[in-house]
């Protein structure tokens, strides 16, 4: 299942139940960024953990994904302003 979260300081979140969350707030970011976080949490449901397992996962879906997941810090406070 997937579900939209308010929280402060995660931009997705995958648990056990393989529930997934994503902050609303993502809707400002571009859609590469967008994809990132997607992509990071779903290899969650193959990966609890940041092991080098997770991110292999990752980076086979986005080999590009350190530029995103930096550009995601870089944005992150401008995107907060909003709620």
């Amino acid at each position: 299942d997937v579900y939209l979260s308010n929280a402060k300081s995660r931009w997705g979140s995958c648990n056990s139940k393989k529930e997934i969350r994503l902050n609303w707030r993502l809707i400002q970011a571009p859609p590469h960024i967008i994809n990132y976080v997607i992509c990071h949490e779903l290899a969650h449901l193959k990966e609890m953990n940041h092991s080098n397992r997770f991110w292999e996962e990752v980076e086979k879906v986005l080999p590009e994904y350190r530029s995103s997941e930096k550009e995601l810090k870089t944005l992150s406070s401008d995107l907060y302003l909003i709620g």
